[in-house]
């Protein structure tokens, strides 16, 4: 079996809502007046202590899905999550999964926040680049859903031109008109930090990841539609000259564990039967807003099931039959598992551990029992990746002083109209020495 990557998605869902199938659905329009600040914060603090846990039980890495609102999800900005677990671990992958770039004014805006994160986090940001559901753009308020697709791919471009060549640079797009793309800081990681593109089977999205080498999430398909999904993305690969690399194809699954098979679906059924009767109940014209996606790329959707079956209609049976989610001892939940991914050739499994409805220390012990008895099975010795991988920055100021380059600019600045001096040490006498003098002044400009 494939070398698979484990991470952990938090939805950030709080669920004391009314039940979705009473209501056209729990998207947009739900009164926030139900929003209680005192189980708020319980939600978010549950959640993001989750994260921290994971690094030490070797998870290689834990997501934020960023959704906007509605109780679906509270974490509006995936980024600052992604700041907050940063500081609270040192190894572990943060996925900011969400980002949506058609809610920002200019892509410009976005780099410097995904520099900035992956400067904090050393190097351990990967970033997701959803269309958004229909929902959002009506929620935002300003997306027009008949431009959101070329507007999405003239910022991806903008985007990923800010993070990885020379500015100052111009751009004058269709969207977009800049005379100045020149960001400050750079990302960490080179040339940017690693991409997942989710999506329900679009064309455009599927050409986009095949012909940037990203790493490709189908979203709500049905296990044959998941497949199609996969084999079509495979295919534009090869018609990029390139074989597709089980790390490009990503799946998603709800996955609890516990002692015995009984055990758990007694644990995770109500629990997840919610997510599914909760999360994903809301109405087409929502999902797909007239312009939303092209003819062609809605018959690519359709075709691979992508919400074919009302969610509020699913039972247990059906999910684990369409592998969407599994419950299980630890020997059940592995099983299935290596048969689920090595079908769909995926190296990367988005672990669902709690919709939001499951204690925290019940979702604890399925993720413990996960990493001690399931990841084993899976992955010769359990290392989690991060553990192999180059470690990125630096730690101690000793690692700085060994890092750092003697040809950049110093901080000159020009006292009482002499010479320019270094700024950094023209409180020692001895050293207000004009720059001129300092072999090292490279870059220093009059």
């Amino acid at each position: 079996m494939h070398d698979i990557e484990f991470h952990v998605i938090i939805d950030g869902a709080y669920p004391r809502v009314p039940y979705a199938g009473n209501r056209k659905s729990n998207y947009v329009d739900l009164p926030n007046t139900l929003y209680d600040r005192a189980h708020g914060q319980r939600v978010l603090e549950d959640q993001l202590e989750t994260i921290v846990a994971l690094e030490g039980l070797g998870y290689d890495g834990a997501v934020f899905s960023e959704q906007h609102n509605g109780p679906i999800g509270l974490h509006g900005n995936s980024l600052v999550a992604a700041s907050w677990a940063a500081a609270r671990t040192t190894r572990l992958r943060i996925g900011a999964w969400g980002p949506i770039l058609n809610s920002y004014t200019t892509p410009v805006k976005m780099a410097e926040e995904i520099a900035v994160v992956d400067t904090l986090s050393r190097g351990r940001l990967s970033i997701a680049l959803p269309m958004g559901h229909g929902m959002q753009h009506h929620s935002l308020g300003y997306m027009n859903p008949a431009t959101v697709r070329r507007r999405f791919r003239e910022g991806h471009d903008l985007l990923i031109k800010a993070m990885t060549e020379p500015g100052p640079f111009e751009w004058n797009g269709e969207f977009f008109q800049i005379p100045y793309v020149n960001v400050w800081p750079q990302p960490l990681q080179e040339p940017h930090p690693p991409i997942i593109l989710p999506g329900g089977g679009s064309q455009e999205t599927l050409e986009l990841a095949a012909r940037n080498r990203y790493t490709y999430l189908p979203v709500l398909n049905p296990r044959q539609g998941f497949l199609r999904n996969v084999q079509r993305f495979r295919d534009l690969c090869e018609n990029e000259g390139y074989e597709l690399q089980p790390s490009q194809v990503a799946a998603s699954i709800y996955v609890h564990v516990a002692e015995t098979d009984r055990q758990a679906r007694l644990e995770a059924e109500a629990h997840d039967l919610w997510a599914f009767q909760n999360f994903y109940l809301s109405a087409e014209h929502d999902n797909f807003p007239p312009g939303y996606v092209s003819p062609q790329s809605l018959r690519g959707i359709l075709s691979g099931g992508y919400r074919s079956t009302p969610m509020n209609e699913l039972g247990w049976d059906e999910l684990a039959a369409e592998h969407w989610a599994v419950a299980g001892s630890p020997e059940t939940v592995a099983s299935f598992l290596r048969e689920s991914l090595e079908e769909a050739g995926a190296g990367k499994l988005l672990v669902f551990a709690n919709s939001g409805v499951k204690p925290r220390w019940l979702a604890m012990k399925s993720l413990t029992l996960f990493a001690e008895e399931v990841i084993p099975r899976l992955r010769q010795g359990g290392t989690p990746r991060w553990k192999t991988e180059p470690h990125r920055g630096y730690d101690t100021l000793a690692e700085f002083g060994a890092r750092r380059p003697d040809d950049v600019p110093r901080a000159a600045v020009r006292l009482d109209g002499e010479h320019l001096v270094d700024a950094q040490t023209a409180h020692i006498e001895e050293l207000r020495r004009p720059l001129s003098d300092h072999p090292s002044s490279t870059g220093v400009h009059a």
